[in-house]
């Protein structure tokens, strides 16, 4: 069976599953994976017969695939800010909107011009953290998790990408004061009511950490404030908070702040929806 014959019958073995853009997508990565082969040369190659190895291996792909399990899980990688991240279902996928937050720090930190301190709760897979460290070579990157699963993760990517950061196993919740003072601390929490959950695709709720996704419904801001109260001790003079958070809490969000003694800016994402916030101290 040539390639061009593969992707067509791993299109129709997965229509059911994925619209028809996301399955160009979704074949053009696996194939990408099994072969080596970018769009160009999946091109060039497309009368070309797979070996056996590569044919066996795609079919794994597609039955996991039929069961709703991620791409990104099922290959190990993900993308984010161009760059390749280790991924499995210890961490979160990262998304695009969290790219955004990570540009705008890196556009603060540019203007500001000097060396930083940074510190990412919740990190996960280590993106942000990374991220920012590459973006931004001359700063000081920390980050805490609660899970030990997502650390080593986190870890593993930070050594890929040859960066130098500080991982620690923490409960943000249960943390009284810092050890340490930041110019930076950003944090992508849990922010989803579990409410929401049953309006959830299954390839999220099945797969995707649940610790990392859901707060409780009666008080949705519970991470947010526990931060901002952290910073009052914790950020240097002039120092940001920068959080990423669910659409519809922004006003929520930005009363907090303002309660707990914090100027606030609240910023949309690239669909027009409210995504991030940053926040100082007031005088």
């Amino acid at each position: 069976m040539s390639l061009q014959d593969t992707k067509q019958a791993i299109k129709h073995q997965l229509s059911n599953v994925y619209d028809s853009l996301e399955l160009n997508s979704i074949v053009n990565i696996l194939i990408e994976e099994v072969t080596g082969w970018d769009a160009l040369h999946q091109n060039i190659h497309k009368n070309d017969a797979l070996e056996q190895t590569q044919s066996e291996l795609l079919t794994q792909y597609t039955e996991q695939l039929l069961t709703g399990k991620p791409l990104q899980y099922i290959i190990g990688k993900a993308w984010f800010m161009g760059h390749a991240y280790f991924v499995n279902e210890s961490v979160l996928i990262p998304r695009p909107e969290t790219e955004e937050l990570v540009e705008w720090i890196s556009e603060y930190a540019h203007i500001v011009n000097k060396p930083l301190s940074i510190l990412d709760i919740g990190t996960g897979s280590g993106c942000i953290p990374i991220a920012l460290k590459l973006a931004i070579p001359n700063s000081n990157v920390s980050a805490i998790d609660i899970s030990k699963e997502a650390l080593v993760v986190a870890k593993q990517n930070a050594q890929t990408h040859q960066t130098s950061i500080e991982f620690i196993e923490q409960d943000i919740l249960q943390t009284k004061q810092l050890k340490e003072q930041y110019d930076i601390i950003v944090s992508n929490p849990p922010y989803i009511p579990l409410r929401e959950k049953p309006n959830m695709q299954s390839q999220v709720i099945d797969h995707e950490p649940e610790i990392a996704l859901f707060v409780s419904d009666h008080f949705p801001l519970l991470f947010y404030s526990k931060i901002a109260h952290i910073g009052k001790s914790a950020l240097k003079p002039k120092g940001q908070l920068f959080f990423e958070i669910h659409y519809d809490q922004g006003n929520a969000i930005m009363a907090l702040l303002n309660e707990m003694g914090y100027h606030a800016e609240l910023r949309q994402d690239i669909y027009g929806k409210d995504r991030m916030v940053r926040a100082s101290l007031k005088n």
